[in-house]
């Protein structure tokens, strides 16, 4: 081998050496970086099951917290009471705040459970007594776990208030899956908006969607009429049968409930139909009248005169020796008045008249039939509602004086109730 090939071949050698070193050193640093990552995302992921807290709602327990990168989740079971009242939600200004600090953590998001606000009211509904419930409330990062507060309202009793949270950092659990903690309970939303005017109920459950409207109406007969939407996301075809609709009225004077009848759309159509036809004869009767009488005209024609008339006499002359005299006067007033009626016929004028009345009482009939066809359409009737399918309507509950509205509907075998 030639100097110049050694030369090289030593040049080579250290390159490869220094290359080699370089790659151990870079694998270390790696490895370091990552355990040291390691560690960080341990504390910023922490998870705590071991809570305390010194004042809390009654039948509720935190049963994890988790620290997430950029919030901190609270799990929270909740047990119903039988005496408790049948609605839940949080509500939108809710915050928690760390012990030695006046920063408040806003709620940024509520999993399960509704977040009511001003402008639309949200609540989850209970439907029988000892009813467990799950929800998370996911707050702006927490910088200290071991001792904060949460505030809903300060001053209520009710509230969502828990007063001296402390976790245990020391043992260390796995992150809670979301999903499995909250699907075994699923959330019976009820809730309430304004729109144009007026108040929207509705209520969603496990895909289904139902909105209405309550009105008060006089539409041949007085009625507290339901407009209704019902949104199928269920995943499968749903059957709603009117028939389960069920009201009952409340009066807080004498604090009771009563019945109330729902009307059916065959019921609804034969109180529209005997309506409409006691309309239909007042209607016919007065064309008829006034066509009756069309063919005649008349006039009338006054007049009145007056007379005045007036005369005097005198005379004078002695008798005997006695002079006199006498005067007369004479006044007459005369007044005349009379009255003339002549009527006539016009026989043309006449059938103009009749078939105009004819033609009149024909286009109000019809009107009156179409806008009995209009309201028996779109009044509810039994419905087979595919999946991703709307079906909407409205029903009439005979009118009576109350405080207070209850309707009950059974879809897919769940109730859904509405107060009103």
């Amino acid at each position: 081998m030639c100097l110049w090939h050694k030369r090289l071949y030593v040049i080579q050698m250290k390159i490869s050496n220094h290359i080699f070193k370089s790659k151990i050193m870079k694998k270390s640093v790696r490895l370091f970086a990552a355990f040291i990552f390691a560690i960080i995302t341990m504390n910023a992921y922490a998870q705590f099951t071991n809570i305390s807290v010194d004042n809390k709602p009654s039948s509720m327990e935190i049963v994890q917290i988790d620290n997430r990168e950029n919030s901190t989740l609270v799990f929270i079971k909740y047990t119903r009471e039988n005496d408790a009242i049948a609605w839940m939600n949080i509500n939108e200004k809710t915050i928690a705040k760390t012990k030695g600090s006046n920063r408040e953590y806003h709620l940024i998001n509520s999993i399960n459970l509704p977040i009511s606000s001003e402008s639309e009211f949200k609540s989850m509904q209970f439907d029988r007594p000892n009813q467990e419930h799950a929800f998370v409330l996911e707050f702006e990062k927490l910088p200290d776990v071991c001792n904060f507060d949460i505030y809903e309202d300060i001053n209520s009793s009710t509230a969502f208030n828990f007063i001296g949270v402390n976790a245990d950092t020391v043992p260390k659990k796995e992150m809670m899956n979301i999903d499995d903690f909250i699907s075994p309970y699923p959330v019976k939303e009820l809730g309430q908006y304004a729109e144009n005017g007026q108040v929207i109920t509705y209520i969603k459950y496990k895909g289904i969607i139902i909105s209405t409207v309550a009105q008060a109406i006089k539409q041949y007969g007085k009625y507290i009429c339901i407009n209704m939407n019902i949104k199928n996301l269920s995943g499968k075809s749903i059957l709603f049968n009117p028939t389960t609709i069920q009201a009952k009225g409340y009066r807080r004077k004498t604090n009771e409930f009563f019945d109330m009848q729902v009307l059916s759309a065959r019921e609804y159509d034969k109180t529209v139909a005997r309506k409409q036809s006691w309309n239909n004869f007042w209607v016919a009767l007065g064309q008829s009248m006034a066509a009756s009488s069309a063919g005649y005209s008349s006039s009338n024609t006054t007049y009145s005169g007056a007379s005045f008339t007036s005369g005097s006499a005198h005379a004078s002359g002695y008798v005997g020796n006695t002079y006199g005299y006498a005067n007369a006067y004479g006044t007459a007033y005369t007044t005349t008045y009379g009255r003339s009626h002549t009527t006539t016929y016009n026989g043309a004028a006449a059938y103009a008249a009749q078939q105009q009345a004819a033609a009149n009482y024909s286009s109000y009939a019809n009107g009156q039939y179409s806008i009995r066809e209009q309201l028996n359409e779109g009044y509810v009737k039994m419905n087979t509602i595919r999946n991703e399918v709307e079906y909407c309507g409205y029903f009439n509950i005979k009118y009576k004086k109350l405080d207070n509205l209850v309707m009950t509907m059974f879809i897919d075998g769940e109730k859904f109730e509405f107060t009103y």
